[in-house]
């Protein structure tokens, strides 16, 4: 029986370049070459795990930070005249996304095959500098330079609608490539990492079953790294570490590392608590340009619950103490909203405005500090 591939994880250091990745694209640092080769990659990973993508989505899962987000509006005791002065003259939620399930790349797929146009791909970067979508169409070059300037119009057209006026979404790049079929060189150096990466993941799983393992188990290239809670015995640590070395080792895999990742199950719970709090205010207030937010993040030490609000603003700037108070009030509503409350009532919190030039706000003094 082999593994179930639904369950592979992602090591700590895979995470971080993966999530940096979007922005340094988007922002041109990577030739056309190296950029084809991420579209290409992008595009098989699509292919691979569309069926489950499909099933998730079914299940609700895109819609979930729309769904808190959208609570900033309708949840209950969360009407105050703060809030409707911040946001006057913006559009509910509810108009930007009509239909919850479908993304902006969804949309704009469909938009061009109903058009005619060869569609091959239609990818989103968020999160770095800059932000946009690449289309990629399953174009010969001549089709390609025929098509390229009425489909790069209508991707504009789309980010520059009115349902979109006032949201970072308007201010997107549009890039339009043609689709380069991988050579064979590369589809087989990607099947013989799938074909490795799917034998350790066998070789690992069978090893952890007697130790009834229950966490996370990620691997790249010559690392194996199991998630084991902070609490654990640091016997049994070592036995389950060197059943899997062992077992490596015996399938001629010695050559695999296998290390151990720590974590603090009470943090990772209360974390988990806070997702959908942290989530709503961080969807709303990145969507909309008029909140002159830059990130929202949270951090949980000795059991007290920060939740961090950048503005792009400066300390010195005239309306930066009252805009901090808006948002500060905002957020403190949504915590405290029927929606969200009840989860996160037992926990100590407390909630950091800062500024561009790393200012915090302190709300009963109304200065930055």
């Amino acid at each position: 029986m082999g593994y179930d591939k639904d369950k592979r994880q992602i090591p700590n250091s895979l995470q971080k370049f993966t999530k940096e990745l979007p922005g340094r694209f988007a922002a041109g640092e990577f030739d056309d070459e190296r950029s084809d080769r991420v579209v290409r990659e992008l595009e098989g990973f699509d292919k691979a795990f569309k069926k489950q993508w499909t099933f998730w989505k079914k299940a609700g899962v895109t819609t979930a930070a729309i769904a808190a987000s959208f609570m900033l509006f309708v949840g209950s005791g969360f009407v105050s005249p703060t809030m409707a002065k911040m946001v006057s003259k913006i559009p509910p939620l509810s108009s930007i996304f009509n239909s919850p399930e479908q993304d902006l790349s969804e949309r704009l797929t469909q938009t061009l095959k109903k058009e005619g146009y060869p569609v091959k791909q239609v990818n989103e970067f968020v999160g770095g500098k800059d932000e946009g979508i690449i289309i990629t169409l399953d174009a010969s070059e001549k089709q390609y330079q025929e098509m390229q300037h009425d489909v790069l119009k209508i991707g504009h057209d789309m980010v520059k609608s009115k349902e979109f006026k006032g949201t970072r979404i308007e201010d997107y790049f549009v890039k339009v490539r043609p689709h380069r079929e991988p050579s064979e060189e590369w589809k087989q150096e990607q099947a013989e990492i799938e074909r490795e990466t799917d034998e350790v993941f066998q070789i690992v799983q069978d090893a952890l079953k007697p130790f009834d393992y229950q966490n996370s188990v990620g691997y790249m290239k010559d690392e194996v790294e199991l998630e084991i809670p902070s609490i654990e015995k640091q016997e049994k640590v070592d036995q389950i570490k060197k059943a899997v070395e062992d077992a490596l080792t015996a399938n001629d895999k010695d050559d695999v590392k296998v290390t151990i990742r720590k974590f603090d199950v009470v943090k990772r719970e209360q974390y988990a608590l806070w997702s959908d709090a942290v989530g709503g205010i961080g969807h709303e207030f990145k969507t909309y340009k008029k909140y002159k937010v830059s990130g929202v993040g949270y951090k949980s030490k000795d059991g007290l619950m920060t939740i961090f609000i950048t503005m792009k603003m400066k300390s010195t700037d005239k309306e930066a103490a009252e805009h901090a108070t808006d948002l500060y009030t905002m957020a403190e509503e949504f915590i405290k909203s029927d929606e969200i409350w009840p989860k996160v009532k037992q926990d100590p919190y407390r909630i950091v405005v800062r500024t561009k030039d790393k200012k915090e706000f302190n709300i009963e003094e109304k200065q930055f500090k």
